[in-house]
């Protein structure tokens, strides 16, 4: 009993999210779409909105991803491979050593 009233309540909360959803019809002024198509070329001289974006006002942002995610690549390859050094030679011992 207990795991149907569980499944009903979250059913309906699954039903009262895509209610909520579908009923949106908020309509705002796409101003920065505007923006960038027009004045893309004027500010940063290429023709692809895309390549503008990524190169000319993305560009810091993806560089500075790139290393975070590069060295965190590096970091975890270090902590990977430190624990698969192997183990130091015992010394072998010469005459008239023990073995102890």
């Amino acid at each position: 009993m207990k795991t149907v009233l569980i499944g009903l309540l979250c059913l309906g909360m699954f039903a009262g999210v895509v209610f909520l959803t579908i009923n949106h019809s908020e309509t705002t002024e796409p101003t920065l779409y505007n923006y960038f198509t027009n004045s893309q070329n004027d500010n940063t001289g290429a023709e692809n909105i895309v390549a503008a974006i990524l190169l000319n006002y993305r560009m810091y942002d993806t560089v500075f991803e790139a290393m975070i995610l590069l060295t965190s690549v590096m970091g975890m390859l270090h902590f990977l491979y430190a624990g698969h050094r192997a183990p130091a030679k015992k010394k072998e011992p010469q005459e008239g050593e023990s073995y102890e």
